[in-house]
């Protein structure tokens, strides 16, 4: 909140987190010098000192509560939309509704919402730049309050602040509101004589940057009361303006604090436990697995192609087959390194109490050589086990040739080896294949994998970490102190009977 000081009144800006549904304006009006009526024995003779003193204080003080953009109706305005021969706009036909239920009646303080354009907006200098405080300022520096209700064209006046709607920037959205003291002079029939309306107290909602502006701001009637004035005159009334951002403190301020605390450990708990647990009889592995690096080969520019052979009792989700990006050599104790630190996730579902098969993963190092040719380097088969934990690796690796020693290496030195493993089932059961080549060993692969298992027993647990049980605990435990206190204070004070009852 930030205040504005001009004379004797200010200008409050109040800057919002919500939207206004629920602020409500509180206008109270007095006159200013009114003779006391001496009370009658007959109408405070069954009430209390306190009573009758409310009661007095009621009848010198006139207190009228607004909702936001509620529109309430004058007597002018009332009999107005009355007839719908003087409706033209949709506003206008929707006020003639509104007059129609039995409980909306005139007021004394009625209300002009944002569809009635009762005063201009806000001017808005910067076109570039949202406006803010700073540039308020200049406008508040020549405000005179004093003045609302009767715009001037000098510099001074409060024209100065505001312009009309049409040339209102772009980027600002406002939505306004008024209270007005109708002074109004009527005939028998409700018809106006004379039209006089002060403007008590405006408010300008700055939709861009959600900022609500009062004027003037919120006073207290008995120690700073505003007077209702037109230019220099003054009449003969005073006011104040209370707004209440209808913060959420509804019940026992405790009990819904503790509640709302409750609800929101709650959802907490829920987002802690955000994973689905597996079904009955069946179970969840997750292995993360990684191809670290490799050595010892004879080409430069590698790269690994990998293929997991997965059995058909188990469920998988995640990449089965892919390859690494292409790695340059790099010296590393005496020994050239190629880095690819490529990692692949699966999640596997199987039955539990079953004998599973083993999962087989397939790696075969890849050089492109000057030409662009691709040789295989080396084949590797590995088989990962399902127990929880973390594992690292070293293989070996070899490469398939000709039984012929010199046709072989010939071949690999013009165009760069042939495929000779057409079926990568010879690398994960060679016993069940019969080869008519021979293995020369290459290089070697480094690999770590992690595995994490989870199963459902048949009685569900529910895990929170320590400070938050810890925490509900103490909310549940005062909670339940609260309400047992708050039964024995109403079992304390049955007894007694209330003022109104006596």
């Amino acid at each position: 909140m930030q205040q504005l000081k001009k004379n004797n009144k200010t200008v409050g800006i109040y800057w919002l987190k919500e939207s206004l549904e629920n602020v409500t304006i509180v206008v109270k009006v007095k006159s200013k010098e009114e003779i006391m009526t001496l009370p009658k024995f007959d109408e405070y003779k069954d009430r209390s000192y306190e009573e009758n003193i409310h009661v007095l204080n009621k009848t010198k003080i006139n207190e009228y509560k607004f909702k936001w953009q509620e529109k309430m109706f004058s007597t002018h305005e009332f009999q107005k939309y009355s007839d719908t021969y003087n409706c033209s706009t949709e506003t206008e036909l929707k006020y003639h509704d509104m007059i129609k239920d039995p409980e909306m009646k005139p007021q004394k303080v009625f209300t002009y919402v944002n569809e009635d354009y009762h005063l201009p907006l806000p001017v808005v200098e910067n076109k570039n730049k949202p406006a803010s405080v700073p540039k308020l300022n200049t406008c508040f520096e020549k405000l005179n309050i004093n003045s609302i209700g009767s715009f001037k064209n000098d510099s001074t006046s409060v024209g100065y602040l505001f312009k009309s709607q049409e040339n209102i920037s772009d980027h600002e959205q406002w939505v306004t509101m008024h209270v007005v003291l109708d002074n109004s002079e009527y005939n028998e029939e409700s018809q106006i004589l004379f039209k006089q309306e002060y403007n008590l107290v405006s408010l300008y909602h700055n939709i861009t940057q959600n900022y609500l502006m009062v004027v003037p701001d919120v006073n207290n009637l008995h120690f700073n009361p505003y007077n209702v004035e037109d230019g220099d005159n003054i009449l003969g009334y005073e006011y104040g303006v209370d707004i209440d951002f209808g913060k959420e403190e509804k019940g026992e301020d405790m009990e819904h604090l503790l509640n709302n605390l409750l609800k929101k450990w709650e959802k907490k708990k829920k987002q802690l436990l955000n994973f689905e647990m597996p079904p009955l009889g069946m179970k969840k592995t997750f292995i993360t697995f990684e191809i670290v690096s490799a050595f010892g080969f004879e080409m430069d520019n590698m790269y690994i192609e990998f293929q997991i052979k997965i059995p058909d009792d188990i469920t998988v989700n995640g990449d089965r087959k892919g390859r690494t990006h292409v790695s340059k050599s790099s010296r590393s104790e005496d020994d050239e390194v190629w880095r690819f630190g490529h990692v692949l996730e699966l999640e596997l579902e199987y039955a539990t109490g079953i004998e599973l098969s083993r999962l087989k993963v397939v790696l075969e190092a890849i050089s492109v050589d000057w030409w662009g040719r691709h040789r295989t380097e080396g084949y590797s088969c590995l088989t990962l086990t399902l127990e929880p934990g973390e594992y690292k690796q070293i293989l070996s690796c070899s490469r398939p040739e000709e039984l012929d020693v010199v046709e072989a290496e010939s071949r690999r030195f013009f165009v760069g080896g042939c495929h000779l493993i057409k079926d990568l089932d010879v690398l994960i059961n060679p016993q069940m294949h019969e080869a008519n080549f021979r293995y020369v060993s290459s290089g070697k692969i480094s690999v770590l994998w992690r595995t994490l298992s989870q199963t459902q027993s048949s009685v569900s647990h529910t895990y929170l970490p320590d400070t938050s049980t810890d925490l509900l605990k103490g909310a549940e435990a005062v909670l339940k102190q609260y309400k047992k206190a708050k039964a024995t204070l109403a079992a304390a004070t049955k007894s007694f009977t209330k003022p109104e009852e006596q």
